[in-house]
């Protein structure tokens, strides 16, 4: 298929793409699920968004799992987890950057939202990989009957 290195990256990035674009396609319908009713923070339209990811992450990890075994796919996705970490913390710091932060000041103060966030792709996809991976046959074989 092409240069080992090739390959990872570029499930690395349609990872990125795909549940980036997804997030942000949930954000932007967020004013229209969840109309502002002038009372401060939607903690509810939050942890849908966090759900989201942790459920995307682990069913596409497991597919993956199935496809490729448990380590290349944990190893994908722990690429992808950091990635995404730290994509996620920049553009959140980019969105609420003002007059009051500086984006650099922005990102220090959220760092620890990389961690949080690549911990909540990495968690359940590590899981999704392990349990994709029990139905994984690298010989081509689909089940015990088959010889």
């Amino acid at each position: 298929m092409g240069h080992p290195a090739v390959v990872i990256a570029v499930r690395v990035v349609v990872r990125l793409v795909v549940m980036g674009a997804a997030l942000t396609g949930y954000y932007a319908a967020n004013p229209i699920l969840f109309p502002d009713d002038g009372g401060g923070a939607n903690i509810g339209a939050g942890l849908i968004g966090f759900g989201l990811v942790v459920l995307v992450s682990f069913a596409w990890a497991n597919v993956d799992g199935r496809r490729r075994g448990a380590g290349p796919t944990a190893a994908t996705w722990a690429i992808v987890a950091m990635a995404f970490g730290l994509l996620w913390l920049l553009g959140l710091a980019t969105i609420e950057a003002d007059d009051s932060m500086s984006l650099a000041e922005r990102v220090r103060f959220d760092a620890f939202l990389a961690v949080w966030t690549a911990g909540l792709v990495f968690l359940p996809a590590g899981v999704g990989a392990a349990v994709g991976g029990t139905a994984h046959r690298p010989d081509g074989r689909r089940g015990p009957d088959e010889t």
